[in-house]
């Protein structure tokens, strides 16, 4: 019995400090797109976040571990939703579809919006390259979406290559215009570059 407890207080443990990084992180990355990365410093977050700074050295080491963090929740985040897009059994371009309604609600989140104007700018040589090659595999995985349309004749013949770099250029280019309280709704985002993917690369067949 005592055991089911001390589980369910370290879940809720576990929950709590991960919905206080969250908080840390969307302050940071609101300071970083507002301010600048190199102008933000730990003082300037752990004052929005109304903390300590030793406080904040509990949850990350340093600003570059912000970054990392940002860039973790991007990749859990969108190679999660590209999980589920290829595992479903419909056209490659059905799949390309889902992927950019889902990449949209994601793209328009401060974590996410941070984690793309900021992406390989880290110091430490080997998470930059970690990052590139994070990207690299996300861009091959729309690539193969492609392909596959391609393949089964719902998107028309190009270069599946050209065709993911020219969407991943609009689609991360939401991240520096887009604001959730602004007129445009993510719906009407999300309709308009489907119109233009549509008439673009889907098959008339």
């Amino acid at each position: 019995m005592n055991n089911g407890v001390n589980e369910n207080k370290a879940l809720s443990r576990t929950e709590k400090r991960k919905a206080k990084l969250d908080a840390i992180l969307r302050h940071a990355a609101r300071a970083f797109m507002e301010k600048g990365y190199y102008k933000t410093s730990l003082e300037d977050i752990a004052a929005l976040h109304k903390v300590t700074k030793p406080t904040l050295y509990y949850y990350v080491k340093n600003k570059e571990d912000i970054l990392v963090k940002c860039e973790e929740e991007a990749s859990v985040r969108i190679n999660g939703l590209l999980d589920v897009v290829t595992g479903n059994a419909t056209s490659g371009f059905e799949k390309l579809r889902a992927f950019i309604i889902g990449y949209v609600d994601i793209v328009t989140d401060d974590i996410i919006r941070c984690h793309i104007r900021h992406r390989g700018q880290m110091e430490d040589p080997a998470l930059r390259e970690d990052s590139l090659n994070m990207h690299r595999g996300i861009e091959h995985r729309v690539r193969e979406i492609i392909a596959e349309g391609i393949r089964d004749g719902s998107v028309k013949r190009c270069n599946p290559t050209i065709i993911a770099i020219l969407l991943f250029d609009a689609l991360n280019g939401i991240s520096a215009w887009y604001r959730n309280e602004g007129e445009m709704d993510q719906g009407e985002l999300s309709a308009q570059i489907l119109s233009l993917v549509s008439e673009g690369i889907a098959s008339d067949i």
